[in-house]
């Protein structure tokens, strides 16, 4: 049966082109038209739905004393792990931040850094972060508290009274290399949902934002379902295939547990004076409570599903190769990635340690007149030389860099700024060149005029995205 879902939602499409980027909610709804059709030859959609929304937290009801009993044992063991990761982080927030202060800038510029400090934290959009925060918690606590989660499940699947036949589990080394493939997938997965959060543009945010959505439901209904599959012989590549045709069941399972941390994220992200480490507490203390009641949830299904699964043929070799060959492409790419950034961003923080004389003599300009600049786009230039002194290890490494002038949403002017090098413990002579382009007749009437002006300067630290400083503000 052929499902067209765009025809369906066209209405709804041209109601939006307003709000959005049509291509962008275009290219969605294909992804869910794609799940649609994938989810039908293996459970009917309203089925999955039936199970993940309604048949799965329902089963909570059948939690008897046994299970009971380690349901507390896991909480308690969540609470103690938690709280003592949290204190450990609280308790040294300002030491840890003090020290790599003090390695990346002299003591005068440690106010200034502090933006160079919080430019991977503002380079992500909050529903970004907020995920990533509540998927490392939850391997955290796959991490440390599996034996528990495990023991729980079981029991409450005998108090349930679930046939699923003998318990026949992987040896200890075998569920240990299974759960490293899979830590594995985590950190690719978030390593390039993060790398595209760096860039600003619209549709790497969009794209960002989905895949971390998507992530987070899959690997949170892939957490909970598994250990019951596990615990009956059934590898992780037959349950990431049958869960892969299943997209509604494992997302719409995810969504529900996670849905209450995502509403309490965005609301205390509103909150300007908390700092990330106390973010991250809040989330991680309250998630205790969702991992907690998603176990017995995710036996449920599971249980629901093992025949199915024991019956689903196995993944081949070559496609498998193929899938951890990708994998570990793209995790190598994207660690360098990562560490080629933070390479970058070290060098241009030598720059704040350098000391700097200028040569008076050497200046050299070309300005417009007056009325070029008050009635149409004026260019100028303007270049002199400074004596760059480096008396650090490592060499001071600035590429081309913009300058903007900016009053509301409106660029007044920008400056471009040619890019240098000053070698290790070497003084340089730099001559440094600022070709601006301005129109001051986009300042409309004298009402307002010194309000809501800032400069920005935006340093490429890796193409394509640039670190912004805001060196001046009237706001």
């Amino acid at each position: 049966m052929n499902y067209n879902f765009t025809y369906f939602i066209k209405p709804f499409l041209y109601y939006y082109h307003n709000v959005t980027n049509f291509t962008s909610i275009v290219s969605v709804t294909y992804v869910i038209q794609y799940f649609l059709c994938l989810s039908w030859g293996y459970m009917k959609i309203f089925q999955q739905l039936k199970l993940a929304c309604i048949s799965a937290p329902l089963s909570l009801s059948k939690i008897k004393r046994r299970s009971a009993a380690w349901l507390g044992i896991y909480s308690l063991c969540a609470l103690v792990a938690f709280g003592i990761f949290i204190s450990l982080m609280l308790l040294n927030q300002e030491a840890i931040k003090n020290a790599l202060l003090d390695y990346f800038f002299p003591q005068s510029w440690h106010q200034i850094s502090v933006q160079l400090g919080n430019f991977l934290f503002e380079s992500q959009t909050k529903v970004v972060l907020s995920n990533l925060i509540i998927s490392g918690s939850l391997v955290f606590a796959s991490i440390l508290l599996f034996p528990i989660k495990e023991k729980y499940s079981a029991e409450f699947e005998k108090d349930a009274k679930f046939d699923n036949g003998e318990s026949k589990e992987f040896p200890l080394i075998y569920q240990a290399w299974e759960e490293s493939k899979l830590f594995i997938l985590y950190i690719t997965a978030q390593s390039f949902i993060l790398w595209l959060g760096y860039y600003p543009y619209q549709w790497t945010t969009i794209l960002s934002i989905t895949l971390s959505y998507l992530f987070l439901f899959f690997t949170f209904g892939l957490d909970f379902i598994s250990p019951t599959l596990q615990r009956h012989r059934t590898k992780y590549s037959i349950i990431l295939k049958a869960l892969f045709f299943r997209p509604l069941l494992t997302l719409s399972f995810g969504l529900i547990f996670c849905f209450p941390l995502l509403i309490l994220s965005q609301f205390i992200f509103t909150y300007e004076t908390l700092t990330l480490i106390e973010i991250i507490s809040i989330l991680f203390l309250a998630n205790i409570l969702f991992l907690t009641i998603a176990i017995p949830a995710g036996t449920k299904i599971a249980s629901l599903l093992l025949k199915d699964i024991k019956s689903m043929s196995a993944i081949k070799r070559q496609p498998m190769l193929l899938g951890y060959s990708m994998m570990l492409l793209v995790l190598t790419s994207t660690l360098y990635l990562h560490s080629q950034l933070i390479v970058s961003l070290h060098h241009k923080s030598q720059l704040l340690k350098a000391e700097y004389q200028i040569d008076w003599s050497s200046f050299n300009y070309n300005l417009p007149s007056f009325s070029q600049l008050t009635n149409e786009t004026a260019s100028s230039h303007l270049s002199f030389e400074v004596i760059i002194s480096n008396p650090t290890q490592y060499d001071i490494k600035i590429e081309d860099s913009q300058i903007y002038v900016m009053k509301t949403t409106q660029t007044i002017a920008q400056f471009d700024l040619d890019g240098f090098e000053v070698p290790a413990g070497k003084s340089q002579r730099v001559t440094m060149k600022l070709n601006s382009v301005s129109n001051l007749g986009l300042i409309k009437g004298f009402s307002g005029i010194l309000e809501d002006w800032r400069v920005d300067i935006h340093i490429q630290v890796w193409k394509g995205i640039p670190f912004i400083i805001n060196a001046v503000s009237s706001e």
